[in-house]
């Protein structure tokens, strides 16, 4: 709690005032950084109440690869219902299939990332290699001339990562992430925290994270 407390004592001295797209103003600080022992207990804040349930309800969400806030709400957390069904701009998206629906956020590209590779007809080897490794075929094309052969199979980031941790916890490519810039306009909101990275210690990546509210000014980490 000291480590944060003293964190937002120095954007608030630091940091620049910012407007940004939600009309809340920020004071903004980039690149700020949290270290955590979570042999020593849990980092929770206790200034203030915290929603557990809801939050584990959510990591439990992410998990289990969830798009639909109405799968967010049985697991107890309601934090995706704007999102979901009150965000002007995604309600006007053509990717949004109906109430609740949420997109290709957080879960799905942790265990469902859409991989594609375009290999050339010729190339049997390459063919087979990705073939071998899960990938089907599902369309062809051709460009001046020249034949390819279109593959795609969904991969599970997180099973991934267990299997290495697992079977190799020293590596240093034990890694996630949820930013998937070909997929961003099929989302209600694109990632904030868009990577993690696990060893021994977990290490997370986020675009930016709201550290205390007041009034109409946030004190925010961009």
């Amino acid at each position: 709690m000291k480590q944060y407390l003293e964190l937002v004592a120095h954007v608030i001295k630091h940091g620049t005032l910012q407007a940004n797209r939600t009309g809340v103003n920020t004071i903004s600080f980039p690149g700020a950084m949290l270290r955590y022992d979570l042999q020593e207990g849990f980092p929770a804040i206790t200034t203030r109440r915290m929603a557990f349930k809801s939050a584990i309800g959510e990591m439990v969400g992410f998990l289990r690869g969830v798009s639909n806030a109405a799968e967010f709400r049985e697991l107890g957390c309601k934090v995706w219902d704007q999102n979901a069904n009150e965000n002007a701009q995604w309600l006007n998206n053509p990717f949004r299939k109906g109430e609740d629906d949420l997109g290709e956020i957080y879960g799905v590209q942790w265990r469902k990332w859409p991989a594609y590779k375009r290999i050339d007809a010729g190339n049997v080897a390459a063919i087979e290699l990705a073939l071998g490794q899960g990938y089907r075929q599902i369309a062809e094309s051709e460009e001046d001339g020249q034949s390819f052969v279109v593959l795609y199979k969904a991969i599970d980031q997180i099973r991934q990562c267990i299997d290495t941790i697992i079977n190799d916890p020293g590596s240093r490519r034990i890694l996630f992430h949820g930013w998937n810039c070909a997929q961003l306009d099929e989302m209600a909101l694109p990632a904030c925290h868009f990577a993690d990275s696990a060893t021994p210690t977990v290490k997370k990546y986020q675009q930016d994270s709201v550290l205390a509210s007041a009034n109409e000014q946030e004190v925010f980490l961009a």
